[in-house]
């Protein structure tokens, strides 16, 4: 087990010095806490074990030692191409490629972006515990984030749909956009006719809002950029559907096979995250796939 365990903390004048309020303040939750304490969890202030109830000077060096995870058994580890965009020993950000679905279904063992991932983790004798924070569909590419323990995920999820947490993407739609930029504002729920589905639901539908800027204009086609402002499933292409702009490709929600391409071009391009640890601000781009670049081309042509 590597360093992904461990969080370093400098105690500072403004910090809170009784340890539980230090690690309140630092967002531990509830069960957080009772793992730390009851679960194999260590701290220690300048390298001396300490209790909740300890009260820190500032300067002091503060060592907590999370309770070790045991991996489901659910997700078996599978070799697979891993493409690392950000790693340190909090979180992982990977290029998800298109048609690998980011976790197992029930009753499904096809490899999905999870097993690679564990086994990827396994071999660097790490935590191999799965903490997804972001999805993508099994046929949109792009940027994945996973926490490497519960502590990190659950900072991360804290800030997933705030601007701590930018989300952009890039998408090839039919038509042309009217204005060219702005935001769809649409509630989106469960399609009556297929559960899998999702639909525009203006009696039980979640709140859902997805900004949009024109880059590129063509005949009968466009480039857009996108940002999350919430993340229900299939937002994007439900939103542009309902706008009678659907993704090229995406025989989903278009209706209509599309030689071109053999999946939706949508593509995760860009996250920007303040590190829920370090505070800093991380800009990580993936370049956009073979396929959308050759179908850019050719509506281009």
């Amino acid at each position: 087990m590597t360093n992904n365990r461990y969080l370093k903390f400098t105690i500072q004048d403004t910090d809170k010095k009784i340890i539980r309020k230090f690690l309140v303040h630092k967002k531990f939750s509830s069960s957080q806490l009772h793992n730390l304490k009851n679960k194999g969890g260590q701290i220690f202030v300048n390298h001396k074990q300490r209790h909740f109830d300890f009260r820190m000077k500032t300067g002091d060096t503060l060592l907590i030692v999370l309770s070790e995870e045991e991996p489901s058994d659910i997700i078996e580890p599978m070799k697979g191409e891993v493409d690392v965009i950000y790693e340190d020993e909090y979180l992982l950000v990977v290029n998800k490629p298109p048609g690998l679905a980011s976790l197992p279904a029930k009753a499904r063992t096809s490899k999905t972006m999870a097993n690679i991932v564990k086994y990827y983790l396994e071999q660097k004798h790490e935590n191999s515990t799965i903490h997804l924070v972001t999805r993508l569909d099994r046929d949109t590419s792009g940027l994945m984030v996973f926490a490497k323990n519960s502590y990190t995920h659950s900072l991360l999820d804290q800030i997933l749909h705030s601007e701590g947490f930018q989300k952009f993407y890039s998408a090839l739609i039919y038509g042309h956009m009217e204005p060219s930029e702005g935001m769809i504002d649409l509630p989106i729920g469960i399609d009556p006719d297929a559960f899998y589905l999702r639909a525009i639901d203006w009696q039980t539908g979640k709140n859902s809002k997805t900004m949009y800027e024109t880059v590129e204009s063509y005949k009968d086609a466009s480039l857009l950029k996108l940002k999350l402002l919430t993340g229900r499933t299939h937002q994007i292409r439900v939103h542009l559907s309902a706008m009678g702009h659907p993704i090229i490709g995406d025989e989903m929600y278009s209706h209509k096979k599309d030689t071109r391409i053999s999946r939706q071009a949508l593509h995760c391009y860009e996250l920007n995250i303040i590190h829920p640890v370090t505070n800093k601000l991380l800009k990580l781009k993936a370049p956009i796939p073979q396929d959308m670049v050759l179908l850019r081309g050719a509506i281009k042509g």
